[in-house]
Order: C-alpha cells, then sequence, then structure tokens
C-alpha cells in the first residue's frame, strides 16, 4: 500500500490546494450543518432541564431518539460528498448532505444507529476493543455508496474485511494529523474546521486505495470500461491454430519462386 504521506497528498489535491476554494468551504460548511443538526437535541435538552429537571429527562430521552434517527442519513450523505471528491468527481451541493433521507432512509438509518451500538457495545470491554471496532467498522458508509446490497449487516462485514490488516495503517493516518490539529487550534480553534475537511478527505482516498488492494479485480473490470475494449485476444494470438496456418501459407505463397515462375508463363502464352 502507498504511504500515508501519499494519501495526504493526493486528499490536498483533490481539494485543489486551496483553504479557501469551492471544494474545501464546500465541504466545510457541510461538517458544520452536520454537527449543528446532531448538536441541537443535546443543546435543548440541556437547556430544558435547567428550566425544568423532569420535562428535561422525558424529553431529553426523545432528543437521543432523533439524534440517533438524524445521525444516520447525515453520515451517509456526508460520506458520499467526501468519496466523490475522491473519486474526482464534482463536490456538488450541500443539499447533497440530506441525500440520504431520500434515496435510502431505512438502509443509511439503521447502519449509523447498529454502528454506533455495536462500538458502544464493544467499548464496555475496557474501552481498546471499541475502538478497534471503532475503525474496523470506519468504511462503512464509503461501502454504502456503492454496494447492491445496502443492508447494513452486509456493509458492516465488507468494511471489517476491507480493513483487516489495515487497521494499523489508518490508525497511523489519524495520528498523523495531530499536527495540523494542533496548527488549527493556534489559528484561535478555528483552523481545526479546516483540518477536519482535510483529514476526512484523506480517509476517502484510504478507502480507495483499501479497495485496489482487496478487490483488485474490480477495479481493472471498472477501468477495462471506461476505457472501452481496444483489442482482443485474437488481435494478439489469432483466433485459432489453423487460422495461423493459413496466414502463414498465404504470406509466403507471394514469395514462391515456383508461383512466380507460372505465372509468368501464363502471361507468355
Amino acid at each position: 500500500m502507498i504511504r500515508n504521506s501519499e494519501i495526504r497528498e493526493r486528499a490536498r489535491i483533490s481539494l485543489e490546494r486551496r483553504l479557501f476554494g469551492s471544494v474545501w468551504m464546500t465541504l466545510l460548511v457541510c461538517n458544520l450543518l452536520y454537527a449543528a443538526i446532531i448538536g441541537i437535541p443535546n443543546m435543548l435538552s440541556s437547556v430544558i432541564t435547567r428550566i425544568s429537571p423532569a420535562v428535561g429527562a422525558l424529553l431529553g430521552f426523545l432528543f437521543v431518539v432523533a439524534t440517533v434517527i438524524l445521525q444516520g442519513p447525515l453520515g451517509y450523505g456526508l460520506a458520499r460528498m467526501y468519496h466523490k471528491v475522491a473519486k474526482g468527481e464534482r463536490v456538488g451541493t450541500v443539499t447533497d448532505l440530506f441525500v440520504g433521507f431520500r434515496e435510502d432512509f431505512p438502509d443509511s438509518w439503521l447502519l449509523g444507529f447498529m454502528r454506533t451500538l455495536f462500538i458502544a457495545l464493544w467499548s464496555l470491554l475496557l474501552i481498546i476493543p471499541g475502538i478497534v471496532k471503532a475503525y474496523a467498522y470506519s468504511m462503512a458508509f464509503f461501502i454504502q455508496q456503492e454496494a447492491k446490497d445496502k443492508n447494513w449487516r452486509s456493509c458492516l462485514d465488507e468494511s471489517a474485511d476491507l480493513t483487516y490488516g489495515y487497521k494499523g495503517k489508518l490508525f497511523l493516518l489519524d495520528l498523523s494529523f495531530i499536527g495540523w490539529y494542533l496548527v488549527g487550534l493556534l489559528c484561535l480553534g478555528v483552523g481545526v474546521l479546516w483540518v477536519e475537511v482535510y483529514h476526512a478527505e484523506a480517509r476517502a482516498h484510504f478507502y480507495e486505495e483499501l479497495k485496489k488492494i482487496k478487490h483488485p479485480e474490480t477495479q481493472e473490470s471498472a477501468s477495462s470500461e471506461e476505457t472501452g475494449t481496444l483489442f482482443t485476444e485474437s488481435d494478439y494470438f489469432g483466433s485459432s491454430e489453423e487460422e495461423k496456418k493459413d496466414e502463414v501459407k498465404s504470406v509466403f505463397s507471394e514469395f514462391d519462386p515456383a508461383d512466380s515462375t507460372k505465372a509468368e508463363r501464363k502471361d507468355e502464352d
């Protein structure tokens, strides 16, 4: 697999190396919207709890349910945008963040919910198993973009299989962004918003690299469909052995002295 430094370089190229360019800023706005929408229920719950603890406790449960429902489709839409940029496609608009609600709401919601639930349950075992599972399921939303079967179970299983043997590599990729986050904090904390976009895009490129390693046949078929079939096997090797022999005979017959002598005699007659 390529080095993490090259993955980061590809992420910068996809973001056009422009901090205030259209691609980087669109993804930044989508990140902010995602954080705001997910955080609004928790904020309202804390405010209401200060006013009335009883009402706050009741509404707190409803807000948790709302967060769980929103998390999956929004995560699906955000993954769609980063994945498109990683593949060299146009970033789209902010409305693409909500594509999960109209395209595949049940499966995207279930994927978000079950992924969070499994990670939380594994985290009960001294935290570390939860971290391992978080990395194992980290590619699930990217997989759901392309999978014919968008079932949450198959996406989680495929993500675990795809990251098998490469979770440590992904962990090191995440660690390599610590310096960037520190620089972002020095910029009054605002710079972290740009670093988050850069980090997420690098993960999208990491997913593309995993596909090339674990499913090379899919990549080859996709490239052949894009370029078209220019040559077939028969173009290189002939359709059959008999055809090869006939072609060789026809070539040498043009230079056969006996044939040329016969042709001269016919001309004299």
